[in-house]
């Protein structure tokens, strides 16, 4: 049974975008989405489904092999039955486990992974998150970002794990 809640309005499939309306993105592949002939690998938590999408699509369009969760328990199962990650993209707020928790959870286990992390957050002022970027000396992108800066602290990470 369906219930439709507010005002009722007859749902039309989405318009077909004339040629003239159509975009076309150009992604100059970074140098860094191989390593000696493999793939780098990145593991991607974003409990936004609409942000989590861009992101790995960019990725996966600049030739990274990207896996995508939406909490923490997910990103930690995958750690844990996939191995090593190259990179691990991480939001901080997402429900079960967060950034942080998940952080100090994978780290633990895998600590070669410390240097493989880039946290974004949509709370740029919140003390508690400040003293933790501080404390592990994170690499932090605060909502919203361009793919621009995304590229660069990705860059800057496989430089500093080279």
């Amino acid at each position: 049974m369906l219930f439709v809640f507010g005002s009722m309005r007859r749902l039309r499939p989405p318009r077909t975008p004339e040629p003239e309306e159509i975009k076309t993105l150009h992604v100059d592949v970074p140098e860094d989405a191989t390593v000696q002939g493999r793939t780098r690998k990145v593991l991607l938590l974003e409990d936004r489904n609409d942000f989590q999408e861009v992101i790995r699509d960019y990725l996966v369009s600049c030739s990274y092999e990207v896996i995508s969760v939406d909490s923490g328990i997910q990103g930690l199962q995958e750690i844990m039955n996939k191995g090593g990650f190259d990179l691990i993209l991480c939001d901080m707020m997402m429900p079960q486990m967060g950034g942080e928790m998940f952080y100090w959870a994978v780290t633990r286990v895998r600590p070669a992974t410390r240097e493989r992390f880039i946290f974004f957050t949509g709370h740029k002022n919140n003390p508690r998150l400040e003293f933790f970027f501080r404390r592990v000396n994170a690499k932090v992108l605060y909502k919203p970002f361009k793919l621009s800066v995304l590229d660069s602290a990705i860059c800057e990470i496989f430089r500093k794990v080279a």
